[in-house]
């Protein structure tokens, strides 16, 4: 195995503070195969997503994959030390900023700058985490049949429930057409977005799980990769998203964990007053899993409380 370093400068924010992307590409056994690029903590408070991707280079050199694969543990430096979602100073999300332009904002930078890495790659493996969660994998709306069957293929590879994103009405209202997979999944390249447990701290349990559904994917990825023609159309994706957010404001107590199979009405959770008094119910919209729940017990109108997962039939 080969190790090249990766260093791409994208200028400073508005304080002068210095960032870019750093990382390594390895090129696995001959270097024939698909070209694989795994990014992580995107958001600098997922950090948990970096150390997946430590975990799995670590493998690599026992792991017999063919190909190269190109590891950036942490695509926002400046949030990761601030420990914040978005950019400091320009609270913008960079996961909402794709493609950017070279010329633009920290983000907007950023965001050009993996573009134009991505375009030396075949396919996007892109790690986030989701707060008090189950690990799974998230896959964007894709219009193409059979892009859509190979990238439900790979990411089923992965051993975690497979979700698709919830309706584009809803998804493309919180910006989720200009997010990084979604970007690499309109260029017509194999993405996914896999989702692991961890907010603010580095959760090295899940992280190492992570590991492992990143390397069976790279084992999986000459079959993304190479496409299995009109076949690969065939396969739907079972499950998608569905959000649950709070219609008045108090503390949420969670009567469910994420992970746990729930039926259609079942209560997920209480928002009550400073008072204890039970302001409103949370309930599963259909029979389905509970991919996640709102770490964080204070909440106002609107606020996001769970997010499960159901049938893309239902």
């Amino acid at each position: 195995m080969r190790v090249e370093p990766i260093a791409i400068a994208v200028g400073a924010d508005e304080a002068g503070m210095a960032s870019g992307l750093v990382g390594a590409r390895y090129r696995l056994g001959d270097g024939a195969g698909p070209r694989v690029l795994a990014t992580a903590c995107v958001h600098g408070d997922e950090v948990t997503s970096t150390a997946a991707l430590w975990y799995a280079a670590e493998r690599l050199a026992d792991a017999r994959l063919g190909g190269s694969v190109t590891l950036i543990p942490c695509a926002n430096q400046l949030a990761m030390r601030a420990s914040t979602r978005e950019i400091p100073l320009e609270g913008a999300d960079l996961n909402r900023a794709f493609p950017g332009r070279p010329d633009g904002t920290l983000a907007e930078r950023l965001a050009a700058a993996l573009v134009t890495l991505l375009g030396e790659h075949d396919a996007l493996i892109d790690v986030h985490t989701a707060g008090w969660a189950t690990p799974f994998v998230l896959l964007d709306h894709i219009a193409d049949a059979a892009l859509r069957g190979r990238v439900v293929r790979w990411a089923g590879a992965s051993g975690l429930p497979v979700v698709g994103e919830m309706p584009a009405e809803q998804s493309d209202l919180k910006g989720l057409d200009r997010s990084w997979s979604a970007w690499a999944v309109r260029l017509g390249k194999p993405a996914v977005t896999i989702e692991l447990s961890g907010f603010h701290t580095l959760e090295s349990e899940t992280a190492r799980r992570g590991a492992e559904a990143v390397l069976a994917m790279l084992a999986a990825a000459p079959q993304a990769v190479g496409g299995q023609g009109t076949q690969a159309g065939a396969v739907e994706i079972e499950w998608r998203r569905a959000e649950i957010h709070a219609g008045s404001g108090g503390l949420f107590e969670a009567l469910r964990r994420p992970g746990e199979r729930v039926a259609a009405g079942e209560r997920l959770g209480v928002v009550r007053s400073m008072l204890g008094e039970a302001r409103e119910t949370a309930t599963a919209p259909a029979d389905g899993l509970i991919l996640a729940l709102n770490p964080i017990s204070a909440v106002h109108v609107g606020s996001w409380l769970a997010t499960i997962a159901v049938r893309a039939s239902g």
